[in-house]
């Protein structure tokens, strides 16, 4: 694709928790997109973690990063050295800093009440604040055209939804799982406020996106139902 070409194309800053070097299904949906994206007329623009707990690696993914795309890294912080030492387990953490090897013991119980109701919406909720100012500041510098947001973790979402408020660009939401309708929810533990925070948030997020895009249609229906959405896309 020459120069000229990429230069006429519109921009799309997709926030993404999960890029390789990292592995598994969570990667794999907006490396996709992103790989095809200028077929249609747009140039991605990545925005992922500079050091992210990764549950896999695969280096191979790496071949499907389109040539010559941005890929923007800052530092995030991550309570698992915590949670490991808490809970003595070495594997990596499944979805929701809940583990998936055997049943849970006392203390990951506990950790599991610590995550549910102090790391809302997830444990990467301390990338928020730092990676909305980060973005804020550089696309000042290097506009875009629009944002896009991938979760889980849902923290990304928040990410955008602060760069919406702060440059009133375009926003779409992308759910590869569902929020308060994800299987381990009640595994969390939470406490009624916490229970409602997460509810809030998912409202916000469902609401305050100007497009919304899901896996299933299972996902397309709960969200309709639950946010009274009809513009609930499935992808």
């Amino acid at each position: 694709m020459t120069g000229n070409h990429l230069a006429k194309l519109r921009k799309v800053l997709i926030i993404t928790y999960y890029w390789p070097p990292g592995g598994g299904s969570g990667v794999q949906r907006w490396l996709k997109f992103s790989k095809y994206l200028r077929e249609f007329g747009w140039e991605p623009v990545i925005y992922t973690p500079q050091n992210p707990e990764m549950a896999a690696v695969d280096t191979s993914l790496e071949k499907d990063i389109p040539s010559g795309i941005a890929v923007l890294k800052t530092p995030i912080f991550e309570p698992y050295g915590f949670y490991k030492v808490l809970t003595r387990r070495k594997e990596p953490l499944g979805a929701g800093f809940v583990s998936e090897s055997g049943k849970p013991g006392k203390l990951e119980m506990m950790s599991r009440w610590i995550r549910g109701n102090f790391f809302i919406p997830d444990a990467r909720k301390y990338w928020i604040r730092p990676s909305v100012s980060y973005l804020t500041k550089w696309i000042e510098r290097n506009p875009v055209d629009a944002i896009v947001s991938t979760g889980p973790p849902h923290s990304m979402h928040l990410i955008a939804h602060g760069l919406k408020q702060h440059t009133g660009l375009p926003w779409l939401a992308d759910f590869r799982d569902p929020w308060t309708n994800i299987d381990f929810y009640d595994e969390l533990r939470l406490s009624r406020w916490a229970d409602r925070k997460h509810h809030k948030l998912e409202a916000l997020v469902v609401r305050g996106a100007d497009r919304v895009t899901v896996v299933s249609p299972t996902m397309e229906r709960e969200f309709r139902e639950q946010h009274q959405r009809d513009s609930i896309t499935l992808t």
